[in-house]
């Protein structure tokens, strides 16, 4: 194992291809649906003039639980085992209970990387905000519900949704990474092999926000900085090379068997 804390920082920013929304829950008698919105500090006007406005943005909760769930949906193609965070329909309380223990311990590679109940989060995301700021960033869009059988409207289903136009401002936010020692897996002084998968994660994230079916949401996530301990600036491929190999998964278990305890 290795005897060391992990520190990693990933800058990343979404840039939009489609109108979004990410709903703020509250509605109002003309908006069904309302963006959500937050103040932050913004470029506008001048160059170098910040100014506080309310801004249309993406929570670091969501960004957080969409990164795990695509985490668990890669981890499982290569045939990892995944075991749901939450107890449910088809979960047996007693895997969740079997896995309840340090995370040195943990066979379970996400949970490793995002951090369990028994020992607290490990992984952070932040508010994903805009850098700069327009007044005319956002709209209203009316919608309708169709009927599968008929084809036709469904009567009594118009609605309306503010939605965040597909030219918005990039949206810039962070992956912030504090492991302890013993509870990610290297082969050798690499990239560790959790880190590895959280970044090709990050950058298969097409679509964020609600109503993705009508094609809402879609997006684009560029990398822009990879910080990992000492390295400032970690190149991509790099940080990829861990995946490198198609059973990377047994590699990392193999990796993590024969270490050090």
């Amino acid at each position: 194992m290795n005897s060391r804390w992990h520190h990693l920082e990933v800058s990343f920013c979404v840039r939009w291809e489609s109108p979004w929304h990410v709903g703020s829950g509250m509605g109002t008698v003309g908006v069904d649906r309302l963006l959500r919105f937050r103040v932050a500090s913004v470029r506008e006007g001048q160059p170098g003039r910040r100014v506080l406005r309310r801004v249309p943005y993406v929570p670091g909760s969501q960004l957080k639980g969409v990164l795990r769930h695509q985490c668990e949906r890669l981890y499982a193609a290569w045939a990892g085992k995944v075991v749901p965070v939450h107890a449910g329909i088809g979960t047996p309380p007693k895997e969740l209970l079997h896995h309840f223990g340090p995370l040195v311990k943990s066979p379970l590679l996400v949970d490793r990387l995002f951090g369990s109940r028994f020992q607290g989060e490990c992984l952070f995301v932040e508010d994903a905000l805009p850098e700069s700021w327009e007044e005319q960033s956002w709209l209203i869009m009316g919608r309708t519900a169709v009927d599968r059988r008929t084809g036709t409207v469904r009567e009594g289903t118009l609605f309306f949704t503010q939605v965040g136009v597909s030219s918005f401002p990039a949206l810039w936010s962070r992956v912030l990474g504090r492991h302890p020692p013993g509870v990610l897996t290297q082969d050798g002084d690499s990239f560790p092999f959790e880190y590895a998968l959280l970044v090709a994660a990050l950058m298969t994230i097409d679509a964020l926000g609600a109503d993705k079916s009508a094609g809402f949401g879609r997006c684009q996530i560029r990398i822009e900085n990879i910080r990992w301990n000492e390295h400032l600036s970690l190149p991509l491929e790099e940080a990829l090379r861990p995946l490198e190999d198609p059973e990377w998964p047994e590699l990392a278990a193999l990796v993590r068997e024969n270490s050090p305890s």
